[in-house]
């Protein structure tokens, strides 16, 4: 399996959280749209979220996203498999984000 499919079942993974009665009533009036870039896989992932909801994620790169995260994907996973804390990543310039503070803070508990 490669590395990009990883990602994409990771990514996956993360979509299904927003549907977890654990992180329901926190993201329940939470419209962003979410943009992770992946300079090393040269892609980027847009998941557009409504009210608590994922009303997509696809492939794909916006110019304004509300929120955007550009980290490798073996940082990415990492933060996935809890070999890495997000904001660990972040403060050591492993992760770049973009967007409003809160909402960020907010999405590292789903990652």
């Amino acid at each position: 399996m490669s590395i990009k499919n990883d990602v994409e079942l990771a990514l996956k993974k993360v979509i299904k959280k927003f549907d977890n009665d654990e992180y329901k009533a926190r993201f329940e009036n939470f419209t962003k749209s979410i943009q992770f870039s992946f300079p090393d896989l040269k892609t980027s992932y847009l998941i557009i979220v409504k009210n608590g909801n994922v009303e997509s994620f696809k492939e794909e790169k916006i110019d304004d996203p509300n929120i955007h995260l550009t980290l490798n994907s073996n940082i990415f996973l990492d933060i996935l498999n809890k070999k890495i804390k997000p904001m660990a990543a972040y403060t050591t310039g492993k992760l770049k984000a973009k967007g409003n503070m809160m909402d960020i803070l907010k999405l590292q508990k789903i990652l």
